[in-house]
């Protein structure tokens, strides 16, 4: 069975004394099939136009399931992925040949060397570098594709990555047509058939592609490579073309390292803490052996981090903030940027800084459960629940029934920040091979997830902020209007009584500490706007309560 990995990534321009763009290659995706004469007829003369013509054009071959019988086999290899692009072009009739898209279809024996003169050894819009590689044990072919616009290309752009056997033989013919030589017959589509959505480009913006197919229906390891090409999802124009080649990718850039990603980090925070991860990735030729992180909340660095170590090209290293603190907003940003590579400045600085946004966490006065979709393989999930001190209050899995579905109620003491880590052993969360299945959170009778989760890797963590609400308090009647929110000096409110009341206020931060307590003593019947200075508060956000004879109104205030 085929399996399919895939990585993309934009890198903004940001440098100059780039290597000169190269010529532009030719594609022609050809259709064809074993069963079909005059395919036999034309094949031969076109392969031999396309192999004395390397330096100008490429091709990928996709066979047909007709005319009868329809048992070509190297279309019954991969049914899917040939029947994609023959659906694309529309294609109805073999042997047939698009050249680059939309410059020119028809048969082969149509295709001459003066269309191919006048088409190619111009410059090109994109440059394409292309590797491929066997895994250590030949099971599997991973492919890197490295593609930089020349001058600024926008539309609906798609890379697609063919692996193709360069060269097939057979003894004797494998169908009616008596054809027994076929040359780049696709293999597979990948990372899928549909190829791999590209961004808009700006001259000198580059993206690598990295993509693997596990072996299926090989005659000659030894044959196999890849072409790629840059197409116009809209017009079907091929901008460009490239061959694959076992050799190291030369990097566009020198001294070039990206932030790739922040791992440990969440999505809703009560803490005003946590410990997240950057993960780097070394873009350039030479080894990475030192880079200097910063980790910032809200545009403040909370943390410095020296990594030393050895990387190549696009391997990556995991660097740890450790546990930082930081004023805790609505809507936050936590950013994590390189700032030196190698003791010196990064050569393309624009791709060194990652950014995760993280909200205040929701408070929750209802029950709260989680549910669990278990994939094929439920001996890898669990998952805890932390309290504020890190202690582990509660825990499930590993668990053993594949596709079985979990629900558990949460238990969780009044007025706390709690934390739920999702965990997946193998690092692939609850997808990606092993069946489909996902976890969320969800308060109460509601439907809507307060959070969920599929493809998280090895863990997810989130917080929850619960219960600011006793369980022995008379339930909350309503929220309570505070104005204004944002407050920095005084926060006002006004409270309608029915009867004679004691009047407090409470005001927690979301950690659950009580920060200001105040009584307004017995307040008559009526309505009365009664105010509570909160200047001496940190920058962050609160909850406050408002107690009386009858009830608690509550709201969230921010706190600037």
């Amino acid at each position: 069975m085929k399996k399919t990995f895939t990585l993309l990534f934009l890198l903004t321009a940001f440098t100059v004394g780039l290597k000169a763009q190269s010529n532009r290659m030719l594609l022609a995706e050809g259709f064809t099939s074993t069963t079909c004469g005059p395919c036999a007829a034309q094949n031969p003369a076109f392969d031999a136009l396309l192999h004395a013509n390397t330096d100008k054009i490429t091709a990928i071959k996709y066979h047909m399931s007709w005319p009868a019988p329809g048992n070509d086999p190297m279309y019954l290899h991969n049914t899917v992925d040939n029947n994609a692009r023959r659906s694309y072009y529309n294609i109805n009739s073999v042997p047939h040949v698009y050249l680059s898209g939309n410059i020119f279809h028809g048969t082969p024996s149509q295709i001459n060397q003066t269309m191919l003169n006048n088409h190619a050894n111009q410059p090109a819009d994109f440059d394409i570098k292309l590797q491929h590689r066997l895994s250590t044990d030949q099971d599997s072919l991973y492919v890197t594709m490295l593609i930089k616009a020349n001058v600024a290309v926008s539309g609906s752009l798609i890379a697609h990555i063919a692996v193709i056997e360069e060269e097939v033989h057979f003894t004797s013919a494998p169908g009616t047509n008596g054809e027994k030589d076929f040359y780049n017959v696709m293999k597979a589509l990948i990372p899928t058939r549909n190829g791999t959505v590209l961004p808009n480009f700006e001259a000198n913006e580059y993206v690598i592609i990295e993509a693997g197919w596990k072996l299926a229906n090989v005659y000659n390891i030894s044959e196999l490579a890849a072409v790629a090409f840059v197409q116009n999802n809209t017009t079907k124009y091929v901008y460009q073309a490239a061959n694959s080649s076992t050799e190291p990718l030369v990097p566009f850039y020198t001294n070039d390292a990206e932030v790739k990603t922040i791992s440990n980090g969440m999505s809703f925070n009560c803490s005003g803490s946590m410990s997240p991860e950057a993960v780097i990735t070394n873009n350039s030729a030479a080894p990475l052996t030192a880079a200097t992180v910063e980790f910032a909340v809200n545009g403040q660095v909370v943390q410095t981090v020296n990594w030393t170590g050895s990387l190549g090209f696009r391997q990556t290293a995991t660097v740890e903030a450790g546990l930082i603190s930081f004023d805790l907003l609505n809507n936050n940003d936590l950013t994590a940027t390189i700032t030196q590579v190698n003791g010196s400045a990064d050569g393309y600085p624009v791709n060194n800084t990652f950014v995760s946004a993280f909200a205040s966490a929701p408070i929750l006065t209802q029950p709260v459960t989680v549910y669990i979709l278990l994939n094929s393989k439920p001996e890898e999930t669990s998952w805890e629940l932390l309290n504020s001190t890190g202690e582990v209050v509660q825990s499930g899995g590993p668990y053993n029934t594949p596709g079985g579905i979990i629900t558990q109620v949460l238990t969780m003491p009044q007025g706390a920040c709690y934390e739920f880590v999702m965990k997946d052993a193998a690092g692939n969360g609850l997808c990606c091979g092993d069946g489909i299945g996902f976890y969320a959170i969800l308060e109460g009778s509601n439907t809507t997830p307060i959070f969920s989760g599929q493809s998280f890797g090895y863990e997810e963590r989130n917080q929850i902020a619960y219960g600011f609400v006793g369980v022995d308090e008379t339930a909350t009647e309503t929220k309570i209007q505070l104005q204004p929110n944002p407050a920095s000096n005084d926060v006002s409110f006004l409270i309608n009584l029915k009867q004679s009341s004691e009047v407090k206020v409470l005001i927690h931060d979301l950690s659950g500490r009580l920060m200001i307590s105040n009584s307004y003593g017995q307040l008559e019947a009526g309505q009365h706007l009664l105010s509570q200075t909160v200047s001496e508060l940190a920058t962050g956000v609160y909850m406050v309560s408002i107690k009386y004879n009858n009830g608690i109104l509550t709201s969230r205030l921010m706190v600037e």
